[in-house]
Order: C-alpha cells, then structure tokens, then sequence
C-alpha cells in the first residue's frame, strides 16, 4: 500500500524558490523572477540546522533564520551571507568570506545581497552558462565590491553570488568573469 503525501503550502514555496536559484545560478545574469519577494523565501529553501549563517541586513531576517536551527556565525565561518553591498565598510567586512580550498571548494560561502537590477553600474559578463555575453545594470552596489570580488575569486575558489530585487534575481556563480563597464 502506497501512502500519497500532498506537498504543503511551505513545501511549495520553498522549492519554487530554490528551483528559482538554480535556474538563475545555472543561467548567469539572467534575471529571474521568484513566485515569493525578498530574502526569507530564498533563505528557507537552503538553510536547515546544518548549515551556519551570517545576516546583517534585516534583524528581522536573522531571526527568522536561526528559527530553521541554523547556526549563527561571523562572515567567516558562515555558509550563507545575507549582506548589503551599499557601502564600501559593507563590502569591506564581506571580504573575509569563505572560498573554500582547492581539496574542498564548495566549503565556500554563497552571499545573497540586495540590489536594483536594470539601473546603475555597467556590467559585461562572460563564462560558463552564458552565451557569448550579457550586459547587466546593477544599482545599489558600491562600485568597490566588484574588485573585491574579482580578487576573492580564483576558481576554483570563490563564492557564488545572488543579487536580490524584490521579486526580482540574477544568479552570478564563481566561474563568470565580469568586466565593469
């Protein structure tokens, strides 16, 4: 006897977001809609108890988070970063994120950060998932980060990075190369 188990409103939800975050990873500089707005959605579709985290964007957030049984961490140590990107001491602080080791790369972190997709800074990107090249806007991060993060980047070290627009998201693994226009 098969017993059917009907996914719940939460289960749902969370896997439309995740399958978002591997569609928007997988397809870097596309722009993603998600079927849920902001970063609670994406968090509980990724965190459970196993997992360490890092939230300074919302404390809201953060509690919400560490209800999953995650635990909390400095920038450092954390899997997860929930971070703003609007301020060169914000993207300062991000630098010493995980990116992992050439034995064990994936022991590096994925940062989630806030933007305004469509406006801003200039962007070429080019790399794995992407045919030839796409040019994106991105407002809302400081001009610093993307220097930040091409010296942190050393594939196959690195982290992959998910800029977050209300229900709006672009995905930008370790392997894409950008060139700020």
């Amino acid at each position: 006897m098969t017993i059917s188990v009907l996914p719940t409103a939460d289960d749902r939800r969370t896997n439309a977001s995740f399958e978002e975050l591997m569609w928007a990873i997988s397809r870097p500089g596309l722009v993603r809609g998600m079927p849920f707005a902001g970063f609670e959605a994406l968090a509980e579709s990724l965190i459970d108890r196993e997992c360490t985290f890092h939230a300074s964007l919302d404390p809201a957030l953060d509690e919400r988070i560490a209800r999953t049984g995650a635990r909390r961490a400095a920038v450092e140590k954390a899997d997860y970063v929930f971070a703003p990107l609007g301020g060169e001491t914000e993207v300062a602080a991000l630098s010493q994120m995980r990116i992992g080791t050439l034995s064990y790369p994936d022991e590096s972190s994925t940062l989630f950060a806030p933007a305004i997709i469509g406006t801003g800074q200039a962007l070429r990107l080019i790399g794995p998932g992407i045919k030839g090249e796409i040019f994106l806007r991105i407002g809302g991060v400081h001009p610093s980060f993307w220097a930040m993060r091409a010296k942190a980047i050393r594939y196959p070290l690195g982290w992959e990075l998910y800029l977050v627009d209300g229900d709006r998201l672009v995905g930008i693994p370790r392997t894409t190369k950008i060139e700020v226009l």
